[in-house]
Parts: structure tokens; C-alpha cells; sequence
């Protein structure tokens, strides 16, 4: 009967721990893992720059970025580095006339002598402390930005930081443009 007895005990014996062939099968499948993973993070990564053409062999030309410059706030009228420009004031948010001062811009400086041309708007907060008020007239010879009142749509070209043109309203600054962008062949 003691050999019965001992063959129990061996068999509910176990065994406590691995022996190292075990963690050798460990490490293997977690290095499997490890590599399944990153493979998959790889294809994933070229398959996207494939569709974002990012091996293509084209070389595009990029378009280079450009600084929009021609809009200006009013306290800039007289500090511009330009010898001799012109600054057209509106407010950008005129729905009956906005469109056109713009058509105006734009086809001045379409012109292959055209002067440097900026825009204000006169309708931000910034603009309005030199707006003439309500019943007070605008300054048609301002010297400096402390004595510059706007009243309304305005184009205002100035020379060695000096006025040498000022043009107030819609018609005035529409026939002055024009006669700008005259063709002289006519």
C-alpha cells in the first residue's frame, strides 16, 4: 500500500516555476508579437503615404505662400515705406459698393505701372476714431495720422509721406481710376 501512496503524491505533485526551456518559448512569443505589431504599423504607415502621394517621383511645383500686405489698418497711412503710394478706404462690409472698390483695386494694380495700392477698411473699431462725424467734414489736406478724418469712401495718394491726391466718393474715385488705366492708344 505505500507504493500507492506515493505514486498519489507524485502525481498531485507540481511543479512551482518554469524551467528555463519555458521562458525561452516565452521571450520568443513575445518578440513574435512585438514584430506582428510593428509590421502592421508599418504597412499601415505606407499604405496611407502611397495614397497621399507623398513616393511619388512627380515633382510639383509648390506654390509659394504670399504675405497678404495690401490691406492695412488706418494707422498705417502715413508709414509706409513706398516713396510714392495710394490707399483706398471703404467699408469692406458695404454691400452695394464693396464689390466695386475692390473691381477698382484690382484693376489698378493689374496696370504694369501701377504705385503700390493698399485698402483700409473703414468699418473695424480701429478706423473709426478717424472717421469725421456727423456733420463735421473730412480733412482733404491731412498732414499727419492726428489730423486724417475719412468721410466715407475715400483714395488718398500720397508722396514722401505727404498728400498729393485726395478723392472722396463712389463717381470720383471710379473716373479717377479709369483715367489711370486709360490705354494711352485711344
Amino acid at each position: 500500500m505505500e507504493k500507492k501512496k506515493t505514486k498519489k503524491t507524485k502525481k498531485n505533485t507540481k511543479v512551482i516555476g518554469k524551467t528555463p526551456a519555458h521562458y525561452n518559448e516565452d521571450v520568443m512569443k513575445m518578440i513574435k508579437i512585438g514584430v506582428i505589431v510593428i509590421a502592421c504599423f508599418a504597412i499601415i504607415y505606407f499604405v496611407t503615404a502611397f495614397i497621399n502621394g507623398e513616393f511619388s517621383n512627380k515633382e510639383e511645383e509648390q506654390e509659394e505662400v504670399q504675405i497678404q500686405n495690401e490691406e492695412i489698418l488706418m494707422g498705417e497711412t502715413f508709414e509706409k515705406s513706398d516713396s510714392e503710394y495710394m490707399i483706398m478706404y471703404y467699408d469692406f462690409t458695404d454691400n452695394n459698393y464693396s464689390n466695386l472698390y475692390a473691381m477698382l483695386v484690382e484693376t489698378y494694380k493689374a496696370e504694369e505701372d501701377a504705385l503700390p495700392m493698399y485698402i483700409v477698411d473703414l468699418s473695424t473699431n480701429f478706423s473709426k476714431k478717424y472717421m469725421a462725424k456727423e456733420g463735421e467734414s473730412s480733412n482733404k489736406n491731412p498732414t499727419s495720422l492726428s489730423n486724417l478724418k475719412i468721410s466715407g469712401a475715400t483714395l488718398i495718394r500720397i508722396k514722401d509721406k505727404k498728400v498729393i491726391n485726395y478723392i472722396e466718393g463712389k463717381d470720383n474715385i471710379k473716373n479717377y481710376i479709369e483715367e489711370l488705366t486709360k490705354d494711352d492708344s485711344e
